[in-house]
């Protein structure tokens, strides 16, 4: 990781990473939900979080692949795409089992598509994070990193921890209220005072509306 005093985010630390992860989570979520329209017919959230477009899965894929290849990113573009279907594929698969056990529920099912591994990740969306990795790493990385040292030094630091506080909040939101969702649907009444303010900001059909893919397994 590069430091240099004169240049915001310079290289592949905290700072930048911070930036990738908001980048890559609101495009990452874009890109889902335009292929969904083509795939399926309609429109539909894919967002992971309550507050805003953004896939937390997209976010923390391109900011681990960053910081794990940054040293190799201008190796071929062969060597890329093997990593990135290594890293997506396994970032995928413990993002998977990590929200099934946390919440009890499956966020995304490969089930029906064919070289799936326990309907978590399959080879063809390997191939995807494979080939996204390339076109990282080769096309946007440099562009984006070069935007993003640009930003003045203090108001890069500001709006960085802005964006900290910003989706810790937002993802800390996001899982009471599918935590008080599966409450509900066990009958549990409002006891607690951010039990009732879930009730009423993220009623049924709102969490519905924002995870309309989501399977309830526990």
């Amino acid at each position: 990781m590069t430091k240099d005093n004169t240049v915001f985010a310079k290289g592949c630390g905290f700072y930048k990473v911070v930036w990738l992860f908001m980048i890559g989570a609101f495009c990452g979520d874009i890109i889902e939900t335009v292929f969904c329209r083509f795939s399926m017919g309609r429109w539909m959230s894919r967002s992971s979080v309550v507050w805003g477009h953004f896939s937390i899965v997209w976010g923390g894929a391109i900011a681990l692949a960053s910081v794990l290849l940054y040293k190799y990113r201008k190796r071929s573009a062969g060597f890329l795409f093997l990593c990135g279907c290594g890293i997506g594929g396994v970032f995928e698969y413990v993002a998977s089992v990590f929200t099934e056990l946390v919440f009890g529920t499956v966020f995304w099912d490969y089930s029906k598509i064919p070289l799936n591994i326990n309907g978590r990740v399959n080879v063809l969306f390997c191939a995807f994070w494979g080939i996204a990795c390339v076109v990282w790493f080769k096309v946007l990385y440099p562009l984006i990193s070069g935007k993003i040292e640009r930003i003045p030094i203090n108001t890069g630091k500001v709006l960085t921890w802005g964006m900290v506080l910003f989706m810790s909040l937002n993802m800390v939101v996001s899982s009471m209220a599918l935590i008080r969702n599966e409450q509900r649907k066990q009958g549990e009444p409002a006891v607690y005072r951010w039990q009732e303010i879930m009730d009423k900001r993220f009623d049924d059909n709102r969490v519905k509306q924002i995870y309309p893919s989501a399977i309830k397994v526990i």
